[in-house]
């Protein structure tokens, strides 16, 4: 009991001002400290829902960069086993069904 008549008496002397200054000063520390955490909480997760998205349009390009390859690569075998006289018959074949095959991949991915 005597401490808190210590305590008490302390703000006597030195009067509310400086307890009442501390809590405000306190109070709105903490206020700004909730504010700016829900700030960057918001910009978390939209930074997080835009990564999630270039993950995925990575993954879509990686996949279509391998379809290319595999396409290339069978271009670059035919054109090897071809004469002259049939290779631009064939490689316009080629790009015909190439195309097709990308219109198909189109709209299969509903693009």
């Amino acid at each position: 009991m005597h401490k808190k008549m210590y305590f008490c008496s302390v703000f006597k002397k030195n009067g509310m001002s400086s307890f009442e200054s501390l809590y405000h000063e306190t109070e709105m520390n903490v206020r700004e400290a909730v504010r700016r955490f829900s700030e960057l909480k918001t910009k978390y997760e939209a930074a997080k829902g835009e990564n999630e998205k270039l993950r995925s349009e990575l993954s879509d390009m990686k996949e279509r960069l391998a379809e290319t390859e595999e396409k290339l690569k069978l271009v670059e075998l035919t054109s090897t086993i071809i004469d002259r006289e049939d290779k631009t018959e064939l490689k316009r074949q080629i790009n015909d069904w190439v195309r097709e095959i990308d219109n198909s991949i189109s709209l299969l991915n509903g693009k």
